[in-house]
């Protein structure tokens, strides 16, 4: 029985495991992600669902802000904005502040102050460090009624607000809950998701702080949270049909996964390229290459040394003295035979010791040529 590739077997796990995430991403709603996503549309544990509905049940009238454009619905006297996950325009944030500026309550809550960072600078309120966690205690008149004396925080950051913002609460090392007027409306700052929770409603007084912040805007319209910055509103951008649906994400897989085997088993896409086959080089070729390089790098004091030893050497050779005698010593044996020779080694040897131009040096290395074979000038 033939036995099957082992590239073959992590291509098959591989196309299970995307079926069973095409699979579990066509079933999980925002309610089942299992994240932090502050959205009224999600019932888990890190969902507003159930902060929608508290409010509801303390006689508010709530409404989403979401659809083609982000706009506050008309009647709002509260805005929550919890846990942006997207950008957030300059538009948007001009939108914000003249709501406040109208009368407004705007709640703004954040873990970690990345996509509301717009909104945070229009407000005078800046991020600064991490949040401690724990229970963390109110001591503001504005939280009487309902009383909260405590919230619980699991994380998020602190702030550091401009001159004249009031801070409501802080986790011991920085505020964790600012607020602050705006023409005739009034913000509020948290600097963590948890108390406005499903599943942290009911720690220490997070539900009744919640409802204080808000109750101030409640007598006067709707209480509108926002969805759009939690992506609830159709868009142009292909990439979300890959990133926020399932066949999207089977997609990815599959393509990852086809990429992978192919990377992993060595398969070529196309015919196979012939190798270029050249012929061997020739000495002449690899001299030209070694004189080029010493060409580029000015250093024509290698070629000249080297013509250099090899006319002593021939000459000391010739007269059958030492290789290794000074060429002055050799130039005086050369002279006691030959002067004239002599002469011409001397002066030969002399043009050598300084740079020479090419033509030059090739005229010098025929006259050695000459001079070894016993010719003279």
């Amino acid at each position: 029985m033939r036995r099957i590739h082992p590239i073959y077997a992590a291509a098959l796990l591989l196309l299970a495991a995307t079926v069973a995430v095409a699979i579990a991403a066509g079933g999980a709603g925002v309610g089942q992600a299992g994240g932090r996503s502050a959205s009224v549309h999600d019932d888990s544990p890190g969902g507003a669902a159930a902060l929608r509905r508290y409010l509801e049940a303390m006689g508010a009238q709530t409404v989403v802000a979401e659809g083609d454009v982000f706009a506050i619905p008309s009647g709002t006297g509260v805005l929550f904005i919890l846990g942006v996950n997207e950008t957030v325009s300059a538009e948007d944030v001009t939108l914000v502040k003249n709501f406040v500026d109208r009368g407004g309550v705007l709640i703004v809550a954040t873990d970690i102050g990345f996509f509301e960072r717009p909104i945070l600078e229009q407000l005078g309120v800046h991020t600064g460090g991490v949040a401690l966690s724990g229970l963390h205690p109110l001591t503001n008149a504005a939280f009487a009624e309902p009383p909260a004396r405590s919230i619980a925080v699991d994380r998020g950051v602190t702030f550091t607000p401009d001159r004249g913002r009031v801070i409501l609460a802080t986790d011991g090392k920085g505020p964790l809950v600012v607020s602050g007027r705006i023409g005739s409306g009034l913000f509020h700052v948290v600097g963590s998701l948890a108390p406005f929770l499903t599943g942290n409603l009911g720690i220490a007084d997070d539900g009744a702080f919640a409802l204080d912040l808000a109750r101030l805007g409640l007598a006067g319209g709707l209480v509108a949270f926002d969805e759009y910055h939690h992506g609830f509103h159709p868009s142009s951008d292909i990439l979300v049909l890959l990133e926020r649906t399932a066949p999207g994400r089977a997609l990815v897989f599959v393509t990852a996964a086809t990429l992978l085997y192919l990377a992993l088993s060595g398969r070529r896409l196309g015919p196979p390229i012939p190798l270029e086959v050249r012929p061997p080089r020739s000495s002449l070729e690899y001299i030209r290459g070694f004189a080029g390089l010493v060409r580029r790098a000015r250093r024509g004091e290698i070629a000249r040394r080297r013509l250099r030893n090899d006319l002593r050497l021939a000459l000391a050779r010739d007269l059958g003295l030492d290789p290794d005698l000074p060429f002055e010593r050799v130039a005086n044996a050369v002279a006691a035979v030959d002067p004239a020779r002599a002469a011409e080694a001397r002066a030969i040897d002399a043009a050598l010791s300084r740079p020479l131009r090419e033509d030059r040096l090739l005229r010098t290395v025929r006259q050695i040529e000459r001079l070894v074979a016993g010719r003279t000038a």
